[in-house]
């Protein structure tokens, strides 16, 4: 009966996360931040343009990597540089995660983003700016489609240990999972284990499913997604 719930839930997910991409679109595809328009192309942005006072602005990397004085406390990426945020956040407590508490699933402890996750919503919880790296405080706020706010409780859950999860609707860590074959509609292995696509610390983040670097497959995925291929690397059903 638990898995023939947890197969509904799931199948209710699929069409509002599709719905929740629409408004974003796939974006300019390509593999190289160097591809014009590109979501995380930052260059030609306005809120980046050049200072020619401060000599920051109109580069690709700047508004999150730096060569110089970086942000030492960053151990999930190389020379950090963008200004994170300092609100408290609402966390996933869905169904069957978790712990339940008066009726609430509380879930594995998890109160706060950390990891990659961190990294990503330095820009997309809307309450830094933009603009907030290299020391500099202005500029405006993500807002749109890849907007995420604060309320992460309608968001897939982030920064949580992909271990304690693991049951019957799950995959274990060292299983292998398949990439979608568009060729033949079918899938093929991909030589890879399900702890590819999880942090150092064995959770699961924003970077288990998207890429920061590369746009070739839209929506910032970190593999194709058709016969959801990037759900089924983890999901079972």
């Amino acid at each position: 009966m638990k898995k023939l719930i947890i197969s509904a839930a799931l199948g209710l997910m699929i069409p509002l996360m599709s719905i929740a991409q629409s408004t974003l679109g796939p974006g300019v595809t390509g593999s190289s931040l160097t591809v014009a328009g590109l979501p995380h192309n930052f260059s030609g942005q306005t809120w980046n343009a050049y200072n020619a006072t401060t000599m920051q602005g109109g580069q690709i990397c700047q508004p999150c990597h730096t060569p110089h004085n970086a942000d030492l406390t960053v151990t999930e990426a190389p020379l950090w540089n963008h200004q994170f945020s300092t609100a408290a956040y609402q966390m996933y407590t869905g169904f069957d995660f978790g712990t339940l508490v008066s009726g609430v699933y509380t879930g594995y402890g998890v109160t706060a983003p950390d990891g990659t996750s961190k990294l990503c919503l330095s820009c997309h919880d809307g309450a830094v700016a933009l603009g907030a790296y290299g020391g500099q405080t202005g500029g405006a706020a993500l807002t749109g489609g890849a907007l995420l706010d604060l309320d992460l409780r309608n968001d897939h859950p982030i920064s949580i240990p992909y271990d304690s999860l693991v049951g019957g609707g799950l995959h274990t860590p060292t299983y292998i999972y398949n990439n979608f074959n568009p060729a033949t509609g079918g899938y093929i292995t991909s030589g890879r284990a399900v702890t590819a696509r999880l942090d150092a610390a064995g959770k699961v983040q924003c970077t288990s499913c998207h890429s920061a670097h590369s746009n070739s497959r839209g929506y910032q995925l970190g593999m194709d997604n058709r016969g959801s291929a990037l759900c089924l690397a983890c999901h079972k059903k």
